[in-house]
């Protein structure tokens, strides 16, 4: 076969072409440290780069979704372990305003400071986090979960909040509540003289009744009550139970303090005849409730024995309002503990598809220099024999 000498030169310099190829590809991958630039360079691991790429972003997410939680978490932590001072507090003041040698001006002055914790008690159910976030609203998280109303002649505090739980996901498979609401901590206090105020469905007036409390433990009867409105401005007191009525003819004014069976509520507005406000034992009371009827007992100077019964009913709803929130923070801690192993456990994954990467992607140094040198003086040999055979000519062989 007859070779011309420009296909000779032709595939030459095809030759030294396609082995600069190859001397560029090492000198990349040796002086950016990465064996897979594109991924024509090895398809297989290109596509498995590109899984553990994403494994690596989702598990940083997660640690940073971690660290949003703990922070949060770790900030309703120390406002109960405020809380629970202020718990602490009131509960000796109670205890103080209980001894005989305690006279009026004593316990206006406890009662006194009692309203300021109450004060503080409202301040730290209202807290906000680092976004401006009501921590204790559930999803209402833009308005101030706890207010204080006033509805005839009693004060009390309102919950403008929900009972939603903000999660934020971990792995891939866990979620992680970052939320505990003020409705269970601060509203569902369990009381043996928790009361709940139902007005009648039919009700034709403009009547609306306040929160009912204990003023008078000693003559607590839990049970049924109706307040029923025989004729405008008139009104009975009737016992469910006892079929009878307790109260009878009273005269109604609006926002005056209602009274029987040691329980006391208020109605403001103008209940029509025939309408009935129904008054029973509940489940749970507020802790705002149970602070400001500490202080109403001291202010109000009952006899001893109503202030003894009235305060031995106010530790032990003390005591449950701090089991709330001891039961609270424990479920709080128990968060903390399960976000700090998950924390190691992404770190885990992070490291082994890192590790994994760097098998796949990065360059081996030591390989990749002694084929660059292989290479390059195979080139350099190519290069010699390919100029010995370009300057050959039959002339140099003729004498």
């Amino acid at each position: 076969m007859r070779i011309s000498t420009r296909q000779i030169y032709t595939q030459g310099i095809e030759g030294f072409q396609q082995q600069q190829v190859k001397l560029a590809r090492l000198q990349q991958q040796i002086s950016s440290g990465m064996r897979l630039s594109k991924p024509s360079d090895d398809p297989a691991a290109a596509s498995k780069v590109l899984e553990l790429e994403q494994s690596v972003s989702l598990n940083l997410q997660y640690q940073s979704n971690i660290n949003l939680a703990e922070q949060r978490l770790n900030q309703q932590d120390a406002i109960l372990a405020n809380y629970d001072n202020l718990l602490i507090r009131v509960r000796e003041l109670a205890i103080q305003a209980n001894n005989a040698p305690v006279d009026a001006v004593s316990r206006n002055a406890i009662a006194a400071e009692l309203d300021e914790r109450l004060g503080e008690v409202l301040s730290l159910a209202n807290s906000i986090d680092a976004n401006g976030d009501f921590l204790f609203a559930g999803f209402q998280n833009n308005n101030a979960p706890f207010t204080r109303a006033t509805t005839g002649s009693r004060d009390h505090v309102t919950f403008n909040g929900d009972d939603g739980v903000r999660a934020v996901q971990i792995s891939q498979t866990r979620q992680m509540d970052t939320d505990i609401t003020g409705q269970e901590i601060f509203m569902q206090v369990a009381s043996t003289t928790s009361l709940r105020e139902i007005p009648a469905a039919a009700n034709g007036g403009t009547g609306v009744i306040a929160p009912a409390s204990v003023a008078d433990s000693s003559l607590f009867v839990a049970g049924d009550y109706e307040v029923r409105f025989t004729a405008p401005g008139v009104y009975d007191v009737f016992d469910v139970a006892g079929g009878i009525n307790i109260v009878t003819g009273a005269t109604y004014t609006d926002s005056q303090q209602i009274d029987f069976q040691g329980i006391r509520t208020s109605i403001t507005g103008v209940p029509a005849a025939g309408d009935v406000f129904t008054i029973s034992s509940g489940q749970y009371q507020d802790v705002f409730s149970i602070v400001a009827s500490l202080s109403e007992t001291l202010k109000t100077a009952p006899t001893s024995d109503i202030r003894a019964a009235n305060i031995a009913q106010s530790l032990a709803d003390l005591d449950n309002a701090f089991e709330n929130a001891l039961n609270a923070r424990t479920r709080i801690g128990g968060r903390l503990n399960a976000l700090q192993g998950q924390r190691e456990d992404n770190e885990g994954q992070v490291l082994v598809a890192r590790s994994t990467l760097s098998i796949l992607r990065d360059t081996d140094l030591a390989e990749a220099i002694s084929q660059l040198a292989l290479e390059q003086t195979t080139l350099d040999a190519a290069q010699a024999v390919f100029a010995r055979i370009t300057s050959s000519s039959l002339f140099n062989f003729l004498k």
